[in-house]
C-alpha cells in the first residue's frame, strides 16, 4: 500500500491561509524528505487487518488540533478504570477499509456518548478479556457517512460510540472463539445489556446498548 496514500487518508483537509512569505527552512519540509516513513510506521497487520499505529493517530490529532480533546477522553476513561483495556485511540477508528474515499480514518465522538463506550469497555474488561485474552479493535466510532459506505445497519451502535468490532490477539479457530463468546453472552449478556455479533473469520462485535445476538 502506498505510504503517501495512507497519510492522505489519515488526514482531514484543513483550510490554508497565506499570510506572509514562506522561509526556506519551512519550504525544505515540503521539498525534502526529513523522516522516511514506511508502511510499518503507519500500519500493522493484526489477524489480517491493517490497523493504524499510534504514530499515525498522533499525526491525525496534530493536523486536526484535537490533542486536548483526546487528553480529555483518555482522562474520562481513566476515571472509569478502563483506560488500558484496549488502545483507546482505536475506539475512534472508523474501520480498516482504506479504499473509502472522502472519509477520515478516525472520528471524534460527542462527549455525551463517552459513557456508552465506557460501559462497553467495562464489559470487555470484566467478562471477555479474562476468557479470550487481549483484543484489538478494527472498527469503533463511525460517522453516518462511513457507516453507510461500510454497509453498516441504519441504526448501528457504532454511530452511538457504543460498539467495537474486534479480533483477538491470540490465535483461535473460528469455532473455538465463537463458542467462548456465545457462552459469555449467554451467562452475562443480559446483565450488561450486551449485543454480540459474529462475522466472518474471527472478527466479532460487542456493544452494551441492547441485549441481542446475531
Amino acid at each position: 500500500m502506498n505510504v503517501l496514500r495512507i497519510i492522505l487518508l489519515l488526514l482531514v483537509v484543513m483550510p490554508i491561509t497565506t499570510v506572509a512569505d514562506v522561509d526556506k527552512q519551512t519550504l525544505d519540509k515540503i521539498y525534502q524528505l526529513d523522516i522516511k516513513l514506511t508502511e510499518e510506521d503507519l500500519l500493522v497487520n493484526v489477524q489480517g487487518y491493517p490497523v493504524p499505529t499510534y504514530d499515525a493517530f498522533h499525526g491525525w490529532l496534530i493536523i486536526n488540533d484535537v490533542e486536548d480533546r483526546y487528553d480529555e477522553i483518555t482522562a474520562f476513561f481513566a476515571k472509569q478504570g478502563v483506560e488500558n483495556v484496549i488502545p483507546i485511540y482505536l475506539a475512534m477508528l472508523q474501520g480498516t477499509s482504506w479504499e473509502m474515499k472522502g472519509t477520515s480514518v478516525f472520528t471524534f465522538p460527542e462527549v455525551e456518548q463517552w459513557q456508552s463506550m465506557a460501559n462497553t469497555l467495562i464489559f470487555l474488561q470484566k467478562e471477555i478479556v479474562p476468557i479470550i485474552g487481549d483484543v484489538i479493535p478494527v472498527s469503533g466510532d463511525r460517522s453516518d457517512e462511513y457507516n453507510r459506505l461500510a454497509g453498516g445497519a441504519g441504526q448501528s451502535k457504532h454511530m452511538q460510540f457504543c460498539a467495537l468490532d474486534m479480533v483477538p490477539v491470540k490465535s483461535y479457530s473460528r469455532e473455538e472463539l465463537m463458542s467462548k463468546l456465545k457462552e459469555i453472552h449467554r451467562k452475562v449478556g443480559q446483565k450488561y445489556q450486551a449485543g454480540l455479533g459474529i462475522y466472518g473469520g474471527i472478527r466479532f462485535h460487542i456493544d452494551t446498548c441492547g441485549f441481542r445476538q446475531w
